[in-house]
């Protein structure tokens, strides 16, 4: 049973989310009471905040004063292009592809590889250069007076902890994920799984070889606390 949902932020100016859209065919996923399916090749395109691409936001939460204080999305990068600045959110990229993006800031470069993911601040101007086909990339962004992200890239079978916030979306292979609660969910590329209040651990077991599962955990509290 499958169901796809997503929500919409036009920007991190303080816009609240629409609230998730389910598709005409969908039905409950579980006994879990806060789970939500993504399907990413459903999320109408949005442009970047500088006009220089185009993302796909696939979940985002507002606080308490209107700004957003997280969101994940998936952009598109078609060649070199200059990433949007976005003052007090940290950022974490990483390829949904299999392959690497060279990133790169006033004082120095980084790599997001596909078992790598790269860490910056929004407040600084980064770019991303060298890119020959189009890539797709996972972004996350967290409010760094509010909350935390922690990224992990599985490529094995993998136990993740209870975190308040959970987004696990299949980069590449077949993965099936369980619980408890959760009776046993299959995910395929570009699908994923959004669990909210959760708190128990989730079991994360490959089922098909090369299988790549980026799980995103955001905890409450400032940086760095």
């Amino acid at each position: 049973m499958t169901h796809a949902s997503y929500e919409r932020s036009a920007s991190l100016q303080g816009v609240p989310a629409a609230p998730a859209a389910r598709a005409a065919n969908s039905l409950p996923a579980s006994r879990y009471p806060c789970v939500r399916f993504v399907d990413c090749a459903q999320i109408p395109p949005e442009a970047w905040a500088n006009g220089a691409g185009v993302t796909r936001t696939i979940a985002s939460r507002t606080g308490a004063h209107g700004d957003v204080d997280w969101r994940i999305s998936l952009a598109t990068l078609e060649g070199s292009a200059a990433f949007s600045r976005f003052p007090g959110m940290d950022r974490v990229l990483v390829p949904m592809d299999n392959t690497s993006v060279e990133l790169h800031a006033q004082d120095g470069h980084l790599t997001a590889s596909p078992i790598a993911p790269a860490h910056f601040p929004g407040d600084l101007p980064v770019w991303a250069r060298d890119v020959v086909r189009p890539t797709h990339v996972l972004n996350v962004m967290t409010r760094r007076a509010a909350c935390v992200a922690t990224v992990v890239v599985a490529t094995h079978t993998h136990r993740v902890t209870p975190a308040p916030t959970q987004m696990l979306i299949c980069a590449s292979g077949h993965w099936r994920v369980g619980s408890t609660l959760l009776s046993a969910q299959d995910l395929l590329p570009m699908h994923g799984l959004w669990l909210d209040g959760r708190s128990e651990e989730l079991d994360l077991t490959p089922i098909a070889p090369e299988s790549r599962l980026i799980s995103i955990a955001i905890t409450t509290g400032p940086a760095g606390r």
